[in-house]
């Protein structure tokens, strides 16, 4: 009970207030209550679930021992490697191997996940110096891409990557190096196909060394070369001969394409034009023929107006203007123009003379 010293009267008690406060008391309680227990199984949740993204792959283990693999979906290495789980150190025999991504459930507390990352990596070494079989001396630098294929194996050899970095450092380009020395200058610097195949061949020597170690290589190839002072000149040289023999090369099967295109331009027109030529010959002939035809018909309907008219054309071509032409009656040209003259007076009646007084 509160009392009001002034007065020394009991203060009156405010119970909607203490009921009031109980109420908040109690829904602060339940809410603390239930945040609680959210935090609980969140991280109960957490604990009991872990997820593979759509890259990564995962070693479950427990008590340090793996009990199984998860790939990515794309992943064959281990199929075309089968050999390696059971590799004397590897103790992989008996992991269960799955292609799988997403979210998982695993043992709270007692198993451990580790993921790794299943994209290529891009490994890029230092310039170095390496040597042709004929001792010229050059600057690479390497450029490769390698991955993850194994990860119970990778965990097993080289635990993270900066000690896989480490070990690539010290394997990769010696191997590169080694196949170069093989190569002469000419090839190194201007053969293409020659160099390609060179890092083909060291591409699969390294593979066959790491694939123990659960990594696999996709590519690697000289990313940059560079020239000492002392072969820049001579290589400048090189590559220009290589070139000029090159561009003689291209000239010279230009000008043999060009010689074999006029030649068959040439023959083509040879065939056309004897062909017109023999076409136009031909319809030549044929329209001579029909001429001759046509001609023979219409003249042999009246022979002697044809030989008339014949008669009067050879006159007409011997005589020219103010020209007197004497003929005997009896020459062919004017017999003729008599006989058929005498022809006609016979069927229509007037007469002719029957020879022209010819004047000298």
């Amino acid at each position: 009970m509160n009392m009001n010293y002034g007065t020394g009267e009991p203060n009156p008690i405010d119970l909607n207030k203490r009921n009031h406060a109980r109420a908040a008391f109690k829904a602060a309680k339940g809410t603390a209550i239930f945040l609680a227990t959210l935090i609980v199984a969140i991280l109960l949740f957490d604990a009991c679930t872990y997820t593979i993204g759509e890259n990564e792959q995962a070693v479950i283990s427990q008590f340090g021992v793996i009990k199984e693999v998860v790939l990515t979906p794309t992943n064959d290495f281990v199929e075309k490697n089968p050999d390696l789980m059971n590799a004397p150190g590897a103790k992989l025999d008996g992991v269960k191997v799955i292609k799988d991504k997403g979210l998982r459930f695993k043992m709270p507390f007692l198993t451990q996940v580790s993921i790794y990352d299943g994209r290529l990596n891009t490994f890029t070494s230092n310039a170095e110096p390496v040597n042709t079989k004929d001792k010229k001396q050059y600057y690479v630098t390497i450029y490769a891409q390698w991955q993850i294929s194994n990860p119970a194996l990778f965990s097993i050899t080289q635990q993270n990557m900066t000690k896989a970095r480490q070990y690539l450092d010290n394997l990769v380009f010696p191997v590169i190096v080694q196949n170069i020395n093989n190569l002469s200058a000419e090839d190194f610097v201007s053969n293409k196909d020659v160099l390609n195949a060179t890092m083909a061949d060291a591409l699969a020597q390294i593979n066959a060394t790491v694939r123990e170690s659960g990594i696999s290589f996709a590519d690697i190839q000289i990313n940059r070369t560079l020239l000492p002072d002392a072969n820049m000149q001579s290589t400048y040289e090189r590559m220009i001969a290589n070139r000029a023999k090159v561009a003689q090369q291209l000239r010279s099967e230009g000008e043999e394409a060009y010689q074999k295109a006029v030649s068959e331009a040439d023959k083509e027109a040879r065939v056309i034009k004897s062909d017109a030529i023999r076409d136009a010959e031909r319809i030549k002939g044929e329209g001579d023929a029909e001429a001759i035809r046509i001609y023979a018909q219409a003249y042999g309907k009246d022979e002697a107006f044809y030989t008339y008219w014949r008669s009067l054309q050879a006159m007409e071509a011997m005589m020219a203007d103010n020209t007197t032409l004497v003929l005997d009656q009896n020459h062919p040209l004017w017999k003729d123009i008599l006989t058929w003259a005498s022809e006609v007076e016979v069927k229509d009646g007037p007469s002719v003379p029957t020879a022209p007084a010819a004047e000298p």
